[in-house]
C-alpha cells in the first residue's frame, strides 16, 4: 500500500455536516475532475465504487463539480440489454482471430458516433481525468482498450493530466490491445498509476510500467467506502421474528464461465444455488436472493426463484432487485451475512462490516481477501456442499469482522484518495505554469 495522511478525518467531518469541509472561496482553486469508468454499467458495483470514488475526491477538497464519465456512453442507471448474454456467447465461440476481426467494424463505429463524442462534451471545464475504479485494464475483445485510449486522446485535445486510480489490471492481453496502450501511454498524458492490489501491480509493472516509468502503487478498492458514502452505520439486527436475514448474491453461470477459468455447468451451480439457500433456511435463516444487476444473473436469480418455491415457504426467502448502488449499498448492509461471488458485493458488505462468504472465481476476489486478511472465508463451489458452505458462513458470522482492523481499512481507503487529490493539484499547478 502507498503511505498515507490523515484525510480520514473527513470521515467525523461528514457526520457533523452535509456540505463538505472547505470554505466557498476555495472552490475556484479546486480541480473540477472527470472520472472516467463505468458507473453506469447494469452491474451496480461499478456505479457503487464511481459513486464512493466521486464522493471521497471531492470530500478530500476537489471541486463539487466533479463527476463520472461512463465510458459506454451511458448516462443514466438501469437493467442494460436482455440480449447482451447471447451475443457474447455467440462471439466466444469464434476462434480468437475471427473474434478480433469480428470486433474490429462495431468499435470503429461506436468510437466514432458514440464515445468520442461522448467523452470530448465531458472535458470542458475540467482540469484532470482520472481512469477510476473497476476492471478497467483489461483487454477483453479490445473494449477498454480502445476506450482508455479515446479517452486519454480526449485529456490530450485540452492538456489536461491524466491518472489510473483504483483499477484492476488483468493478463492474457493481445497484441491489438497491448498496441492501443501503448500509444495511450506514449502520449505522456499520465502521471500516475495506483491500482487496486498487488496481483494487478505485479501485472501493470510487467506490461507497461516498466516500459514507460510509470510504476504502479496499490490503494484500497474505492467500493470500501460504501457504508461512509451512504451513511450504513452499525451490525443489522435480527429480523421481527427473530430470524437472520442472510443475502445470496446469484452470478449466473454464464457469467461465471466469462469472467474466469472456472468451467462450472449452468445446472450444477444452479442446484448448489438451489441447495444452499434451502440449508440456509433450514439452519434457520430467511434468505433473500439478489444480484448486482447484469440482465444473465437477474434472469438466473428469477429461476432460482421460482424453483424453490415449491419448496421453501414463502415467507422465508424473497427476490429483491436493487436499482441503483445506494439501494444495493444498503440491502447489503441489512444482512447478517452473505454468500457472493461478485466482488462489490463482498466488497459493501466488508465496508458494512456484514460477515460473508466469497466463492471462488476471479483472481481478483482472491486478492481482495488477501489485502484483508480474510482468506478463510473464500471458498470453491465447485468443492465445497452447501452445507459445509452453511458452516463457513455460520463461522465468519460468530467471527465477525474486527472492528479495528475495518476502521483501518477505510481510513486506508480514504487516506489514498488524498493522496490522488495531492498529485493532482501538483499536475494541474504544472500545466498552467
Amino acid at each position: 500500500m502507498i503511505a498515507t495522511s490523515p484525510a480520514h478525518d473527513l470521515f467525523s467531518a461528514d457526520r457533523a455536516t452535509d456540505t463538505p469541509p472547505y470554505s466557498d472561496d476555495t472552490q475556484a482553486v479546486r480541480p473540477r475532475v472527470r472520472i472516467f469508468n463505468v458507473k453506469y454499467s447494469p452491474n451496480l458495483g461499478d456505479g457503487l465504487l464511481s459513486e464512493c470514488l466521486e464522493h471521497a475526491l471531492v470530500r478530500c477538497g476537489a471541486h463539487d463539480d466533479t463527476w463520472s464519465v461512463d465510458l459506454a456512453g451511458r448516462t443514466a442507471y438501469g437493467p442494460g440489454a436482455a440480449g447482451r448474454g447471447p451475443l457474447i456467447r455467440a462471439l466466444h465461440m469464434l476462434p480468437t482471430p475471427m473474434r478480433e476481426l469480428a470486433v474490429r467494424l462495431p468499435l470503429a463505429v461506436q468510437s466514432r458516433r458514440r464515445w468520442r463524442p461522448h467523452y470530448d462534451a465531458a472535458l470542458p471545464g475540467a482540469n484532470c481525468i482520472v481512469i477510476g475504479g473497476g476492471n478497467l485494464v483489461v483487454d477483453l475483445d479490445l473494449n477498454f482498450p480502445t476506450k482508455i485510449a479515446l479517452a486519454v486522446e480526449a485529456a490530450e485535445r485540452r492538456g489536461l493530466p491524466a491518472f489510473i486510480y483504483g483499477c484492476g489490471v488483468s493478463s492474457g492481453w493481445s497484441r491489438s490491445g497491448r498496441t492501443l496502450m501503448r500509444r495511450a501511454l506514449d502520449r505522456r498524458l499520465l502521471k500516475k498509476v495506483y491500482v487496486r492490489d498487488e496481483r494487478s501491480r505485479i501485472l501493470w509493472n510487467a506490461e507497461f510500467g516498466a516500459d514507460f516509468d510509470l510504476p504502479a502503487g496499490v490503494v484500497p478498492d474505492p467500493g470500501l467506502l460504501a457504508s461512509w458514502r451512504f451513511g450504513i452505520e452499525g451490525i443489522a439486527p435480527q429480523t421481527n421474528n427473530g430470524r437472520r436475514s442472510i443475502g445470496l448474491n446469484i452470478t449466473s453461470p454464464f457469467a461465471v464461465r466469462y469472467h474466469s477459468t472456472q468451467q462450472v455447468e449452468t445446472e450444477f451451480l444452479e442446484t448448489w444455488y438451489r441447495d444452499l439457500a434451502k440449508a440456509l433456511v433450514v439452519a434457520g435463516n430467511d434468505v433473500t436472493i439478489f444480484t448486482n444487476g447484469s440482465p444473465e444473473d437477474r434472469s438466473c436469480a428469477r429461476r432460482i426463484k421460482a424453483d424453490l418455491e415449491a419448496d421453501v415457504p414463502a415467507d422465508r426467502i424473497v427476490y429483491v432487485e436493487p436499482e441503483t448502488p445506494e439501494q444495493l449499498s444498503r440491502l447489503i448492509g441489512s444482512f447478517r451475512g452473505l454468500v457472493a461471488f461478485r466482488m462489490h458485493a463482498v466488497i459493501a458488505a466488508y465496508s458494512c462490516r456484514v460477515p460473508f462468504v466469497a466463492l471462488r472465481w476471479d483472481p481478483k476476489l482472491d486478492s481482495f481477501l488477501e489485502s484483508v486478511n480474510l482468506e478463510k472465508w473464500l471458498i470453491d463451489p465447485l468443492a465445497c456442499s452447501p452445507r459445509s458452505t452453511c458452516g463457513v458462513l455460520e463461522t465468519a458470522m460468530s467471527t465477525g469482522i474486527d472492528a479495528e482492523v475495518h476502521a483501518a481499512t477505510l481510513a486506508q481507503a480514504i487516506d489514498s484518495v488524498a493522496i490522488l487529490k495531492a498529485e493532482m493539484d501538483r499536475a494541474v499547478a504544472e500545466t498552467h505554469r
